[in-house]
């Protein structure tokens, strides 16, 4: 008798253990599934566009999730390789070098901008897109200079639109911006420390998509 209550106590430890050790249906479920965006980024004459940078921004009502970031590679293509969780999403895409800011930086938005939409579901789990540059924003580049000595001088460089958006960049000689083409923008030059800082205005500039100038703004000290 002691040897078969023995048994019955061994047996069913071991079905506890198997029990244990199996994940249940509600831990299954809630283990999150990843889906998959890709796609190729273009210019706005449609030519594929390498080393651009691919934002996808989740579109859900109470999502707080920074967006996503992805590079094109030589061909123009992109793919989220960590996966994504499923959702909705919208997709940005940019490259600073070639004047073509961050659609999502308010300087730089363009409300007649439609951004391609893409929904990842569990019976849809992948999407493919084509993802179009805005347009190119204006570049003006130059130095800060002495106005008597045209020595290069080292400060700040601020700029706003009439809507209050703006940057401050520092200047160590030389700089380069990309200023939001069709609006009025006012430029500010910072010289000396925070505490004892003078402000130097510059004329407003209205600019073109893609137009370049070269501007040296002359200060006197």
């Amino acid at each position: 008798m002691k040897q078969l209550v023995a048994l019955i106590v061994v047996a069913g430890s071991l079905f506890a253990h198997s029990q244990n050790s199996q994940p249940s249906a509600a831990a299954q479920s809630a283990k999150p599934t990843l889906g998959e965006i890709k796609g190729i980024v273009t210019d706005p004459s449609g030519k594929p566009v390498s080393f651009a940078t691919v934002y996808a921004v989740a579109q859900d009502l109470f999502s707080d999730a920074l967006p996503l970031s992805a590079k094109t590679d030589r061909d123009g293509a992109f793919g989220f390789r960590e996966g994504v969780p499923l959702g909705t999403y919208k997709l940005y895409s940019a490259k600073y070098a070639d004047g073509y800011p961050d659609p999502l930086d308010n300087v730089y938005a363009d409300s007649k901008m439609e951004a391609p939409k893409v929904e990842l579901t569990e019976s849809h789990p992948s999407a493919t897109s084509t993802v179009r540059l805005g347009q190119k924003a204006a570049i003006v580049a130059g130095r800060i200079v002495d106005a008597n000595t045209g020595e290069a001088l080292t400060g700040r460089l601020a700029f706003m639109d009439g809507e209050g958006h703006g940057h401050s960049v520092p200047v160590n000689g030389s700089y380069r911006i990309l200023v939001p083409p069709g609006k009025d923008v006012t430029m500010i030059v910072e010289l000396g420390p925070r505490s004892e800082r003078s402000l130097v205005p510059v004329a407003p500039l209205h600019l073109d998509p893609g137009q370049y100038v070269n501007l040296d703004i002359p200060v006197n000290r």
